[in-house]
């Protein structure tokens, strides 16, 4: 359970999280960016949370293959 608060994988998880929570972020955002229209603003928001996800799993891996 120590490892857990590890510096490392805190910052892994932290940096995990902030990709997911902007992928929904920008997916429930009403208005329409400059840049992201339509179809474009809703593929790229599951792209962030995806990386996300497997930022997510790589540092829980990182954490396994430490111990």
């Amino acid at each position: 359970m120590k490892s857990y608060f590890n510096p490392a994988f805190i910052l892994r998880f932290c940096i995990a999280i902030a990709y997911i929570i902007l992928g929904i972020v920008l997916m429930a955002l009403p208005m329409q960016l400059a840049l992201l229209k339509g179809t474009t603003k809703i593929l790229f928001a599951v792209l962030l949370m995806a990386y996300g996800l497997f930022r997510l799993y790589r540092a829980f891996h990182a954490l396994k293959e430490s111990e």
